[in-house]
């Protein structure tokens, strides 16, 4: 895991607390004392404003307790948002597929205790039924990287291995794992 997701998944972890201790971190992300100390110095520096207290009753106390940015949308939005990431998870396979889960738990985190109670109840009462893709999506970061910084690919026959093509993609079209 990248360093810049791994202080995002801290700081997500650290947005219903009021207090914490080093060790806390150190044991729900398996990183060591000294990983640790270093990330609450990353994190200071994005803005985790917070003071110390050593003793028996210390540790390292949150001065704003609202560390992500609040999402403002209606219940219907907040509902359709996470009805359609359950659908495209379902569906098929994407390039993506591994992010759905932390762009939900983000979310989630975001909204308030009685609408994560409903998503919750959606998720539970909404089943999707759909046939899994039986391709695998091959080199499409590739593929969107070509067409959204405009760069030409080369693409080498499967038929015949000396012949190359150079290809100047303008968008994709993705249907049902194709």
């Amino acid at each position: 895991m990248k360093k810049s997701e791994r202080l995002n998944q801290e700081l997500i972890y650290l947005s219903d607390k009021k207090i914490f201790h080093l060790k806390e971190l150190e044991d729900h992300f398996s990183i060591s004392e000294r990983t640790a100390l270093r990330h609450i110095t990353n994190l200071e520096q994005l803005g985790l404003s917070f003071y110390t207290q050593a003793g028996r009753q210390g540790g390292y106390h949150l001065t704003n307790n609202k560390l992500l940015t609040p999402i403002r949308f209606n219940t219907q939005e907040i509902n359709a948002i996470f009805f359609a990431l359950e659908a495209i998870k379902k569906i098929s396979t994407t390039p993506y597929s591994n992010e759905y889960d932390q762009i939900k738990q983000k979310l989630l985190k975001s909204l308030s205790y009685r609408l994560q109670e409903q998503i919750k109840l959606q998720d539970k009462v909404v089943h999707f039924n759909s046939q899994p893709s039986l391709n695998k999506v091959k080199y499409f970061e590739t593929l969107i990287d070509a067409c959204i910084n405009i760069r030409r690919i080369n693409v080498q026959s499967s038929q015949n291995s000396n012949k190359e093509q150079n290809f100047q993609l303008l968008d994709l079209f993705f249907q049902a794992g194709n």
